[in-house]
């Protein structure tokens, strides 16, 4: 998504972080000219950190990105790639241990706190290049452009666990606007990773309040199928607002993330799914990342969300999968007043 590059108005950022509400307009894939031409409504402000003479990544560092005064909204991300003791490259495990925080409001709990760089959509640092309407993974940096809107202030910090020394940089942007619409919610994150069972019901994500899904992404990997075949054939299913049935079900996790019959290539429609990794393992199994970017198919609840990945109607798969467990992480960006 190309975002303004001086202003954002509270037009869009009410109507990208208010999908729950039935009144809300449908989203364009970019804005209008509408909200690009109106001037005065707000001022655009940049941030940077670990370069120029500022705080650096050292061993056991945890360093604020930024902390400020709202109102206000973030509109990008932009972060470079990592070297750990001057190793120059993508795939370090120290980069890949980085941890971001971010807290609205004086909270005493984040609403965000995982991975920075799975965060911006790459994956244990793994990711194939990309390019999508919310993220991106290109040469030497990524890039994140998911609105997260504040009222009262916003701290965010990197924190360094590592005994590496980490060079790189980040630079953001955000806007100081009049006010935030009483009816938005705070970017936050559902962030987990473990082993799946094919044998079983398993809990992707729930909420116990009103709140809007932008974005998802899942890896996870087989010793028994290449492509993802296998896996693959989970039903991704959504209990919304106490529905005892699933309010919405894909038949398949390549059908909830635009494809079908497995990921045979290692591609999506671009600007909104992209498969970011699809790597052989072993003799005979894979592993398989997945993005999806949800701009105009938000998934809207108005109480609660209950979101599971089962192979309950396809016994044949789950079957050929038996009791072993099956890694995977998976990251949630929703919309929330909580």
């Amino acid at each position: 998504m190309k975002q303004p590059s001086l202003v954002i108005s509270d037009r869009f950022v009410m109507t990208l972080a208010l999908g729950w509400l039935a009144a809300a307009p449908a989203m364009a894939d970019e804005p209008g000219w509408q909200e690009l031409s109106k001037v005065g409504h707000a001022k655009t402000h940049g941030a940077t950190a670990f370069w120029g003479g500022m705080p650096e990544l050292n061993p056991k560092a945890r360093i604020k990105v930024l902390d400020v005064d709202g109102p206000g909204v973030i509109t990008s991300f932009h972060v470079s790639a990592m070297a750990a003791d001057g190793v120059q490259g993508f795939g370090s495990a120290a980069v890949a241990g980085l941890i971001l925080r971010v807290s609205y409001d004086g909270q005493a709990h984040a609403a965000i706190e995982m991975p920075l760089m799975d965060f911006v959509g790459d994956v244990e640092c793994k990711s194939l290049y990309f390019t999508s309407v919310f993220m991106s993974k290109v040469k030497e940096s990524h890039n994140f452009r998911i609105a997260m809107p504040f009222r009262k202030h916003v701290t965010i910090e990197v924190e360094n666990p590592s005994d590496k020394k980490i060079s790189g940089y980040i630079e953001l942007t955000y806007d100081s606007v009049a006010s935030i619409p009483d009816d938005c919610g705070s970017l936050h994150v559902d962030f987990r990773h473990g082993n799946l069972s094919a044998q079983h019901p398993n809990i992707m994500f729930e909420s116990q309040s009103a709140g809007t899904i932008v974005a998802h992404w899942l890896q996870y990997e087989t010793s028994l199928a290449r492509d993802g075949q296998l896996i693959c054939e989970a039903d991704q299913q959504f209990f919304l607002d106490g529905d005892d049935k699933p309010t919405l079900q894909s038949m398949g996790s390549e059908d909830l993330y635009g494809g079908s019959w497995g990921f045979i290539e290692p591609q999506g429609d671009n600007q909104y799914t992209s498969v970011l990794r699809n790597e052989a393992l072993g003799a005979a199994g894979s592993r398989i990342a997945m993005l999806r970017c949800r701009t105009q198919d938000a998934i809207s609840f108005r109480k609660s969300c209950k979101w599971l990945l089962t192979w309950e109607n396809d016994r044949w798969a789950a079957d050929k999968l038996g009791e072993g467990p099956i890694p995977y992480r998976h990251c949630v960006y929703f919309y929330s007043k909580d």
